[in-house]
């Protein structure tokens, strides 16, 4: 109990920790039902909804699970969200590191439950599923269900396939990158949280040359830096696309090749040739590196906030060395948004055969994504953290059962939860979105690692010196040549089919 009362003692709540741990270890449809069996009937237009049945909704679920033991029937996961969706569920839980070879078999042996929970519906196997009317279209009866339709859309346009919605989502925040700075090193140097990129620049160059440790000693710097992995919030500052930028013809241009891309790049350049970022970058491990922040040696970080801020506050127990940290507003007003969501679930036809069917399984999902079952699904996660350690359930294990974006923010009243709320909030409203989620390139698929390893050397090299803009060309040209190219143009065709 050591560590939860140190952790109580800063501020930020033991929900978090759950999260940290799970993480650094988050168009119409056919209506020609008669010649096409597997297509969708479509309501008619102003048909009303039909009653609202009484009693709860039976649903049964293939789900995943990250704690050592499923959740039980009877525990307060599965009991509370039962409750709470009026519904009565019948779970059967896999063990996150075998789901995927769980749900192939249950796929192909067409026994499959109601709703399965997906991590990746743009896998071969799912889309072919999809395309083959393994699963129902839910495009048509969205405005029967409401609070199906009140997903984030950049959510929602992340999960459709063929323009069609087949998924229900499992969200998650839409931006958990951003910069993470010691508060205390801010203090001591006198500066505020930065918000331009000179500012970020100028912060940087008071942490190594100002003291901000007060040791008397010049031994720190500005950014930690690992894996070879530059931080991508770093590139939207510049304006640069989320990977891929779509022209006015349709055609997807690769980040790299954009003058944006190439100016965020030179910027890092130059931190690293000031000794601004850490010389080592491309070699570090992970956890090496963060030894840096709370051993006193680098005051800026750019990582997923809600998971690593509470990571970092753990190590004051190890190193006796308390401090505090604070999160940047959206640098230039611009971040990268992510897929906002993991995955999802899919209604099977092969057990739900009527549209009467269909609407029995959507009351239960339309119930728990309602504000009252919002407000419901918080107030059980924060009473749940303030119970001993050991009587506490995983909160992840609740976020992978229910589909709403209840308590995928900190959801505690300290001011470090609120700050955290307040800055991922900030962050998705400006986001930038990658505009080839949700688009399988065959090309890529085949090649990804090989085109992804000559742009990160390249990004390296460059950064280091060791080649000019004309041997970062070259390798573009590479990239472009190897499969570049190829999946620049699968992307664009498929994207002018979404």
């Amino acid at each position: 109990m050591k560590k939860r009362n140190m952790y109580k003692s800063v501020g930020l709540p033991l929900s978090i920790v759950f999260a940290a741990t799970a993480m650094i270890s988050g168009c119409g449809a056919s209506s020609d039902t008669a010649s096409n069996p597997s297509a969708t009937p479509t309501p008619a237009a102003g048909t009303p909804a039909p009653a609202t049945p009484a009693g709860p909704a039976k649903v049964s679920m293939l789900n995943v699970y990250l704690s050592n033991t499923a959740p039980k029937m009877d525990g307060p996961i599965v009991k509370e969200t039962e409750r709470i969706g009026n519904a009565k569920l019948d779970i059967t839980y896999v063990p996150f590191n075998v789901y995927n070879e769980k749900l192939n078999v249950t796929m192909t042996s067409g026994e499959m439950p109601q709703a399965i929970m997906v991590e990746n519906p743009f896998t071969t196997t799912i889309l072919n599923g999809v395309r083959s009317g393994m699963f129902w279209d839910l495009t048509p009866y969205l405005n029967e269900f409401p609070n199906l339709k009140s997903y984030d859309k950049q959510i929602m346009d992340n999960l459709a396939i063929d323009g069609k919605y087949y998924v229900i989502p499992r969200p998650r925040p839409l931006v958990r990158l951003a910069t993470i700075i010691r508060k205390d090193w801010l203090d001591n140097v006198g500066l505020a949280e930065p918000k331009t990129t000179d500012e970020f620049y100028n912060v940087m160059k008071a942490f190594k040359e100002k003291d901000p440790d007060k040791n008397g000693v010049n031994d720190t710097y500005g950014l930690m830096v690992y894996e070879n992995n530059i931080p991508t919030e770093i590139f939207a500052w510049f304006n640069a696309p989320n990977n891929w930028r779509v022209d006015k013809d349709g055609k997807f241009i690769k980040d790299v090749e954009t003058k944006e891309y190439r100016e965020g790049l030179t910027f890092v350049r130059k931190l690293y040739q000031e000794d601004l970022i850490n010389k080592n970058f491309a070699i570090v491990v992970r956890n090496e590196a963060r030894k840096d922040l709370y051993n006193n040696k680098v005051g800026f970080s750019i990582e997923s906030i809600d998971a690593v801020v509470p990571l970092y506050y753990f190590q004051m127990e190890d190193t006796k060395n308390h401090y505090t940290m604070t999160v940047s507003p959206p640098i230039n007003g611009k971040a990268y948004a992510a897929t906002g969501h993991y995955g999802g679930a899919l209604i099977s036809k092969t057990s739900v055969k009527t549209e009467k069917d269909l609407r029995e399984v959507l009351r239960y999902f339309n119930s728990v994504n309602s504000p009252e079952a919002k407000a419901e699904f918080v107030r059980v996660a924060q009473e749940n953290e303030k119970k001993p350690a050991a009587e506490q359930f995983n909160l992840d294990d609740l976020k992978n059962l229910v589909t709403t974006d209840a308590v995928i923010y900190p959801l505690g009243s300290t001011d470090t939860d609120k700050m955290l709320k307040a800055r991922m909030s900030e962050h998705a409203a400006v986001s930038i979105p990658d505009p080839s989620n949700g688009l399988i390139s065959p090309a890529q698929t085949e090649k990804n690692e090989q085109l992804k390893t000559i742009l990160l050397d390249a990004r390296a090299q460059y950064i280091m010196g060791k080649i000019d803009d004309a041997g970062y060309d070259a390798a573009i040209a590479q990239w472009k040549k190897i499969g570049g190219d190829q999946v620049s143009k699968e992307l664009s065709d498929l994207y002018k089919k979404k």
